[in-house]
């Protein structure tokens, strides 16, 4: 009896029984009994709390207890039969059997084989009915007093009439526009609680589910828009068949089949979608035949089969690996950059060095985005390093470095010190491990060492924060060489110096923690900026140049030290009584106007440095340079005539490029008033000059030229409007020539009119915008050449 119980609860949670009309199904007799005592009637599958399951068997009298075993009801999935220990059987009152699985059996193929020694309970007679039965799974359970419900079509769902009892009546009803000609009246069947709804063939759209007349149960159905996607349809047997299957759903069991051109499966993964409605499936295929094949995703919720597009798998030639060039040339110190090209493999593995020359490296990689190359980063500045993520790196992020069981990548002999100069063997070959070499090259480490310093400036406003903006203002013409550096603007140091990228980490236009001095810094390498015109008495100053930024091309060789003039300070070895000081206690002292420096940049012999030198010998390199106040200068004063294009030209010495307002405005008793002012850029060789309409203006009118902006005080003159000047300096066409530029002016007029009894006044007030795009004529163009051939100076490889 407590078993009976049991089981009862169970199927209250979840029984239900199959026979299928048009969209629905419901439990009927069927395959009656020759004798008419009992009948089987089908069945179902659920899930109910817990994971459990539930197999209905209802019959229309009780079945005898000795015949209620797993010996006399075998289930089955897919034609493989469950363990006796899977299952367990039992009855309810109202002589339903039910079938108690241990787990959900989310499948379609699922069948129960009755014995024919089943008896009757009455009467002792034998089941003629015996023999296999189809089962449904249903994917959800509604009781009879839900009031709003979901589901996606395909789905089968199981009304569960349990308070009112068997042979409940059921109604499902179309209540919108789509769905309104749709009406079926059923019930949940004789000895049954359960009627089970088929979503395969309904519309999307709204229903109601009415349950013994009184209550209803609103079911919304969706489309599942259930989907399978290929990566890629051609590929070969070293690689793999790859995909995503989608729907609008999460956490759905989706099987998925990769099925030959035969119909036969080749393999199978079952995936669940994740909280994005997606699961990624892989099959590898290398030992499969070359053929078409095709992914079967069905939906085991729903039963829903999608069919892939036709995936073409070819047999992989032999796998090779080569390096783009046979000779790679690069200095000790930098990190040296090796191509390798794949072909019908993924990896490759490369050894640098051997035993015998007294260092020796080997690195697998993984050609991660299909595109046959993969760009090994070897950093010689950690040749005394064995750590693999210090020593190697792949250039392109979707490459990898392959480590463990999947790659063969580990330094066997490192150095002492920094790696020497000289040739070193290269060899690869595809796969994850050591071999001979299916190709050879050679690595040339060449001595590294300062080339060149040079000093720039820039406008104190320009942004450089990486190399894209330097490398814009270098072509805008707006970083230019330069020895005098009005004060304010930027000071950018240009270094170049081999066997220095390792060191500060300038791989892939980094900006490196150049003042480190874990790197080496202020011990293998410095730089230094000295002041050469020290106030008597006093010692030079010392720029603290820790605290400018570095923006590095170390592909170039080229790093570039940038700070506002006026913004960093400095420091002297003594205070004012003499005594020595270390940096750390020094005078700190801001820099002048009038300051004037030497810079060098030293990388220092091994002898004289404590940690890891960077070459055999000291390499040195330096420039000058020297600030200088920062002022506009107009000519004073400026006359132009009543005309349009008259050009208003002077000179600054802040960097080029910086943007610059000229505003003229009406003066003393100038009628009308008037105000223009034109936008212009400082050029390369320090001019100025924007162009002004004077045509609504009158001989003798006076007006005031201010030029202002940069980090140079506002410069103020007097104008006037005269009959005529020296077409030299007043006309358009030739202030053009002089000043590199060309301008343009938009000029609007607003004229206001006051009456009085004596006299009526007009005061008109024109107002003049001005542009000049900088950068452009004849000598700003050879300065930006030069610029960029300056960025484009590159190692002899």
């Amino acid at each position: 009896m407590t078993r009976n119980k049991q089981i009862r609860a169970v199927l209250l949670a979840a029984l239900m029984v199959f026979s299928v009309f048009a969209g629905s199904i419901a439990f009927t007799g069927s395959a009656a009994a020759a004798d008419g005592d009992f009948r089987y009637r089908g069945g179902a599958v659920h899930y109910v709390d817990g994971g459990n399951a539930v197999i209905e068997v209802p019959f229309s009298h009780n079945v005898d207890s000795a015949s209620l075993t797993t010996d006399n009801f075998t289930v089955a999935d897919d034609g493989d039969e469950l363990a006796s220990s899977a299952y367990s059987v039992g009855q309810t009152t109202n002589g339903t059997v039910v079938i108690s699985v241990n787990n959900v059996i989310r499948s379609n193929d699922i069948t129960v084989e009755l014995s024919d020694d089943i008896v009757s309970g009455e009467d002792g007679s034998t089941l003629t009915n015996d023999g296999e039965k189809d089962v449904f799974f249903a994917a959800q359970t509604f009781s009879e007093s839900a009031t709003t419900e979901s589901a996606y079509v395909g789905e089968k769902l199981a009304i569960n009439a349990s308070t009112s009892g068997v042979n409940t009546d059921v109604t499902v009803e179309g209540t919108e526009d789509a769905t309104d000609d749709y009406f079926v009246q059923r019930s949940t069947g004789e000895n049954s609680t359960v009627y089970v709804l088929d979503t395969s063939g309904l519309e999307t759209g709204t229903y109601d589910i009415t349950v013994a007349g009184s209550t209803t149960i609103n079911l919304t159905v969706r489309s599942l828009n259930f989907a399978v996607d290929i990566d890629d349809l051609n590929v070969t047997t070293d690689d793999d068949v790859s995909g995503t299957v989608s729907a609008r759903d999460s956490s759905r069991p989706v099987r998925v089949e990769l099925v030959d051109s035969s119909d036969d499966t080749y393999a199978t993964q079952n995936v669940s979608l994740d909280g994005q409605g997606e699961a990624d499936f892989d099959f590898d295929v290398a030992e499969t035949d070359a053929d078409d094949y095709t992914v079967v995703a069905t939906d085991l919720n729903t039963g829903i089969t999608l069919e892939s597009d036709t995936i073409t798998v070819e047999k992989a030639g032999d796998g090779r690996a080569d390096f783009s060039e046979s000779v790679i040339t690069d200095q000790r110190g930098d990190v040296v950059a090796i191509p390798v090209t794949l072909e019908n493999t993924d990896t490759a593995t490369v050894t640098i060095g051997s035993d015998d020359e007294g260092y020796s490296a080997n690195v697998t990689v993984e050609d991660g985005n299909d595109d046959g190359e993969v760009v090994v980063l070897w950093n010689s500045y950690e040749s005394n390093d064995t750590s693999v993520s210090q020593v190697f790196d792949v250039e392109d992020d979707d490459d990898e470095i392959l480590t463990g069981s999947d790659g063969a990548t580990g330094v066997g002999l490192a150095t002492s010190n920094l790696i020497d100069a000289g040739d070193y063997d290269l060899s690869v070959e595809p796969g994850a491990s050591v071999g001979d070499g299916q190709n050879v090259a050679t690595l040339v480490l060449e001595e590294g060492g300062v080339s060149a310093v040079r000093t720039w400036t820039a406008p104190s406003g320009e942004t450089l924060g990486d190399l894209d903006d330097v490398t814009e203002a270098l072509e805008n013409g707006n970083i230019t060489e330069d020895s005098q550096i009005a004060f304010g603007d930027q000071v950018i140091v240009q270094i170049e110096a081999s066997g220095l990228e390792g060191a500060v980490g300038a791989q892939d236009d980094e900006t490196p923690n150049f003042f480190a001095a874990g790197n080496g810094y202020n011990d293998a390498y410095r730089l230094t900026i000295n002041q050469t015109n020290p106030d008597p008495n006093r010692d030079p100053k010392i720029i603290n140049v820790s605290n400018a930024s570095v923006i590095a091309d170390g592909d170039n060789d080229t790093y570039f030290v940038a700070f506002d003039s006026d913004q960093i300070t400095a420091y002297r070895d003594t205070d004012d009584d003499g005594e020595v000081l270390d940096q750390s206690e020094s005078d700190i002292t801001p820099i002048d106007d009038d300051d004037a420096f030497d810079v060098q940049f030293e990388m220092v012999e091994e002898d004289d440095v404590s940690g890891l030198a960077l070459v055999d010998e000291d390499s040195t390199a330096t420039d000058s340079y020297e600030h200088v106040e920062a002022e506009h200068t107009l000519s004073d004063p400026i006359n132009v005539t009543n005309a349009a294009d008259q050009m208003i030209s002077g000179s600054s010495n802040v960097a080029p490029g910086t943007e610059l307002t000229l505003r003229v405005e009406s003066d003393g008793d100038t009628q009308p008033r008037f105000l223009k002012t034109a936008t212009v850029y400082v050029q390369a060789n320090g001019s100025l000059s924007g162009s002004f309409d004077f045509s609504e203006q009158s001989v003798g009118d006076t007006f005031t030229v201010t030029a202002r902006g940069g980090v140079a005080p506002n410069e103020e003159v007097d104008g006037n409007v005269v009959e005529s000047v020296d077409s030299s300096t007043t006309t358009a066409e030739d202030t053009t020539t002089t000043a590199d530029t060309t301008t343009t002016a938009d000029t609007t007029t607003t004229t206001a009119a006051t009456t009085t009894t004596a006299a009526t006044t007009t005061a008109d007030e024109t107002t003049t915008t001005s542009s000049q795009t900088p950068g452009f004529g004849v000598v700003v163009a050879l300065v930006a050449l030069v610029a960029a051939a300056l960025l484009a100076v590159r190692r002899d490889n």
